[in-house]
């Protein structure tokens, strides 16, 4: 089957809709796996319903559940079987006796299922670090509006209710309204779901007479929205990674023994995140320990360093997902004596698990990346 086909496929993969709206259920689970597969945890297409599975999916429900959904990961890894992409190994002996169960619970999972598994061609796909973000893209379409996943992501990161509405209304009216003055046609900005698309659009924004007035007035509010929008979009595409990883293995002066060590350290796995898993143990803040939740972070952006720097684990900080991403898009960073220091653009911290007494203890050698990514990265 063709890359074009199980972008279709995922697309519509048919999320539970019976309380009115889509639920998160199969779509986190086939994002863990996807993470899974992408961190080398997953390697010849058996999916075990293990801890690690569990906990990744738990991480993503986290950020796209609503009201009084449960954290329930025995179901997707069930009921996606309906999708005809997903596929369990049933315990020989146990068939027919799985065919009678109604309901499976974990415990049913882990009783008859042996493992599952994909489309042989769809996890060739998902193994590729050119198509993988491709299709990673395409399984968002199941949750919500893009505006409605965009709003979700902005609150995730602390931005207050009346920061988040007037970023979506500068997005969905205001500059398309100038941007259609000026011949590009009217557009809901918050419906651009590629990240080069977005990014063609928006360059022709700032030659926009109106907006760079109205946004000067306006303390650049409409440029924050637009930058904001198009963070999400490249979070939710890994289009950073991806062309990074992409540079990588177009390098001819690095072996291609480095090159695997440098693409494992790019998604977060191999000797980089061992090497912080050991010098940390744990979150370099808070001291939580469970690895699945932790984030192998860069102080100074792979982007930035040169590969020896890419490699030196003192330029990491393992941190909890949430945390890891206020530091990545530099609404908090550390003073030289690891007192955090928050942004006075991420409006309600309290809300990530972040406060005022927080800290890090450093080495000396961290203090030259940390200083780089307060001049450079934090957001005053």
């Amino acid at each position: 089957m063709s890359l074009a086909f199980y972008v279709d496929k995922l697309q519509s993969i048919r999320p539970d809709k019976s309380s009115g709206r889509a639920r998160p259920h199969k779509v986190c689970m086939m994002f863990a796996v996807m993470d899974l597969i992408e961190q080398g945890h997953i390697t010849d297409n058996r999916i075990y319903y293990d801890d690690v599975l569990k906990n990744r999916f738990t991480w993503h429900f986290s950020r796209l559940k609503q009201d009084n959904d449960s954290d329930s990961p025995f179901l997707p890894f069930n009921y996606l079987k309906t999708s005809g992409l997903w596929h369990l190994e049933i315990l020989s002996a146990n068939k027919s006796a799985f065919e009678r169960v109604k309901s499976p619970s974990g415990s049913t999972i882990n009783k008859y299922v042996e493992f599952a598994y994909l489309d042989k061609a769809l996890f060739e796909f998902l193994k590729s670090p050119q198509t993988a973000p491709i299709l990673r893209n395409a399984l968002t379409a199941n949750i919500d509006s893009l505006e409605e996943q965009y709003k979700r992501w902005a609150k995730s990161l602390g931005k207050s209710d009346k920061t988040i509405k007037n970023y979506t209304g500068a997005l969905k009216s205001s500059i398309p309204n100038w941007l259609n003055d000026v011949g590009v046609a009217k557009q809901n900005l918050l419906s651009i779901g590629s990240y080069f698309e977005y990014e063609r659009i928006v360059s022709k924004t700032y030659e926009v007479r109106e907006f760079v007035e109205k946004d000067k007035r306006g303390n650049g509010m409409y440029s924050a929205a637009l930058n904001s929008y198009k963070a999400f979009l490249s979070d939710i595409t890994q289009v950073e990674v991806q062309q990074d990883i992409d540079n990588i293995i177009l390098d001819k002066t690095i072996t291609d023994t480095q090159k695997s060590v440098m693409v494992n350290t790019r998604i977060g796995q191999g000797r980089f995140r061992e090497d912080l898993i050991s010098y940390w143990q744990g979150c370099a803040i808070t001291k939580f320990q469970n690895h699945s939740f932790l984030i192998a972070s860069h102080i100074k952006p792979w982007a930035k360093s040169n590969n020896e720097e890419r490699l030196d684990p003192f330029n990491g900080l393992l941190l909890l997902a949430n945390i890891d991403k206020a530091f990545d898009l530099g609404y908090i960073s550390f003073d030289d004596r690891g007192r955090i220091l928050i942004s006075e653009q991420l409006d309600d911290y309290h809300t990530l698990g972040i406060n005022e007494q927080m800290s890090v203890l450093l080495a000396k050698q961290h203090h030259d990346y940390l200083a780089f990514h307060r001049e450079s990265r934090f957001r005053l």
